[in-house]
């Protein structure tokens, strides 16, 4: 493998680590003894928040854009910043899992999914349509982190349940959102 074939693969390399921080995200949140999980959890999406941004932005400083690093990056997309922030929720807040709870949790993921589907089908290059799935990620996991700090001593599932519902009808809507691109 040549430099130039090397370092273009480097785009997709940091979106597969960007997948397994959302994957370890998951493992450390089904693990029923991990002591720091709401912790760990949360900064693992976050820095693959941090990874999403620059394997875009290195993709299309490298003229490394390709159809197969498209659909990586959605499918690390779909478990960082979809799966790994409801099982971060569910285990933070809603740990009673009534059934509207699961409800607003499928339909969470089930929105990034379609959010994530309609961008692979477009060519949105100075917008997005409808919130990324990756700052409703993120913005679940800064949640998910201070909600011990903030909503501790107010045992609802209401709030959070909301929260995800109204996430996910921002993420489906035809609201246009500017694209940082980093040029």
């Amino acid at each position: 493998m040549g430099n130039g074939r090397l370092l273009r693969s480097v785009p997709n390399i940091l979106t597969l680590i960007n997948m397994s921080l959302g994957l370890s995200a998951v493992l450390i949140l089904l693990q029923t003894d991990h002591p720091y999980k709401s912790f760990i959890a949360p900064t693992l999406i976050c820095l693959g928040g941090a990874l999403d941004f620059l394997d875009g932005f290195l993709a299309r400083k490298l003229n490394a854009v390709s159809a197969i690093g498209k659909q990586l990056d959605s499918f690390a997309d779909l478990i960082t910043f979809g799966i790994a922030p409801i099982l971060l929720i569910n285990y933070i807040s809603l740990c009673k899992f009534p059934v509207f709870t699961i409800v607003a949790s499928l339909v969470y993921i089930v929105a990034g999914a379609y959010r994530l589907a309609r961008f692979n089908l477009s060519d949105f290059s100075k917008y997005f349509l409808g919130l990324p799935i990756t700052i409703a990620g993120i913005v679940l996991a800064v949640y998910g982190a201070v909600y011990p700090f903030l909503f501790a001593s107010f045992h609802s599932n209401i709030i959070s349940t909301i929260f995800i519902i109204a996430l996910s009808i921002m993420m489906v809507s035809k609201k246009k959102v500017k694209r940082i691109t980093g040029n």
